[in-house]
């Protein structure tokens, strides 16, 4: 069984770099044709958590409209009720920023209360704001639940969840954050930058789209992938990430096309497995990411393209064809590396992808 506590999983994932030196219709949330009327609204001189806690308590569908101007938070905002739209007046007009200096995430989707969430979040959209972490704030972990990290927005065993142009920056952990095996999540037109750790990091989860995100400028990776399957990463611009652009563990079945991929520190996609030991590194066995497709994705003076981390407990021996495959793939100052395959097997094939 895979460890759901990502700290863990991280020093492993730094441990496998060293060695290593379903489409959109598919999901139950689409965009809606007009936007829905305001139920209620809230301004930055009001109490946001104590207006999100008199909501009816009830199965209603409720819109709640941020109006202009910087929430300034001193805790974390948690928002339990399903059925429930929170819509800012834009990214560049409505902010909730956490106060400097504080270790916290600033918004929660889902419970935040138990380590194992004591039960789903559903329907739930967040758009057109824009969130500010704890930057470098003193801890990755919240002090009073230190399962939780401190990533600026995190959805906690969510299904049917929209995060849509949002602004979302200085994140004391992650940017954006999926865990306990969110599902049908949306992550859309939203700019991702300088965390202190991954822009995006989805951490078991099932079907998730994201799709036309600018995700740049974090000190790890622009999207990481504890187990990832059946889901679609498309038309996103990944950039200047100080280490991988994409980090690939245990991810399946799932699609990545037209991204451009570009001046990241290591590779543009590492592909790796889910990692059980870190010293010396050991990965979970067949936990390799495999069956995955790529397609017409542009690799841009990354140190490597591709960069596969395998090892005798997680490989590609035993198979007639590699489990992923590079199809009109493009690369430029951004050469693959790939282990020795008459051991591991090979990984990847590469069909029409050229370097340029």
């Amino acid at each position: 069984m895979h460890s759901e506590v990502s700290l863990r999983s991280r020093h492993g994932r730094f441990g496998l770099w060293l060695i290593g030196c379903l489409l959109a219709t598919a999901f139950p949330v689409s965009a809606m044709a007009e936007p829905a009327a305001c139920d209620r609204g809230v301004t930055p001189e009001h109490d946001l958590q104590a207006t999100l806690d008199q909501l009816p308590d009830d199965d209603s569908r409720q819109v709640l409209c941020l109006g202009s101007g910087e929430f300034q938070l001193d805790s974390m905002v948690t928002l339990t009720r399903n059925n429930t739209i929170l819509r800012g007046e834009g990214r560049d007009k409505t902010v909730l920023k956490m106060k400097d200096g504080v270790s916290s995430p600033v918004l929660v989707l889902g419970d935040a209360m138990h380590q194992q969430p004591s039960r789903k979040i559903q329907n739930v959209q967040v758009e057109s704001l824009a969130i500010r972490g704890g930057g470098e704030s003193d801890s990755e972990f919240f002090a009073d639940l230190p399962y939780l990290s401190n990533s600026a927005l995190v959805v906690r065993q969510g299904e049917d969840i929209v995060l849509r142009d949002l602004d979302v920056r200085d994140c004391r952990s992650a940017c954006v954050l999926t865990e306990y095996h969110s599902r049908d999540v949306r992550i859309e037109n939203n700019h991702i930058s300088h965390a202190q750790w991954d822009g995006v990091s989805l951490n078991r989860a099932g079907p998730t789209a994201l799709v036309g995100n600018t995700i740049r400028d974090n000190v790890a990776a622009g999207l990481t992938v504890e187990y990832l399957q059946s889901s679609e990463i498309r038309d996103n611009v990944i950039a200047d990430n100080g280490s991988h652009g994409m980090y690939l563990a245990d991810a399946e079945h799932n699609d990545f096309s037209n991204n451009q991929i570009e001046n990241n520190g290591m590779a543009g996609v590492f592909l790796t497995c889910s990692v059980r030991e870190r010293d010396p590194v050991l990965c979970w066995d067949n936990s390799f990411s495999r069956d995955n497709t790529f397609t017409d994705n542009r690799f841009n003076h990354n140190r490597f393209g591709y960069q596969i981390a395998v090892d005798d407990a997680a490989n590609c021996l035993g198979r007639q064809t590699p489990p992923n495959v590079s199809r009109g793939d493009t690369f430029k100052n951004s050469p693959n590396e790939e282990p020795a395959w008459d051991r591991f097997g090979r990984c990847i094939a590469f069909e029409g992808s050229k370097t340029l």
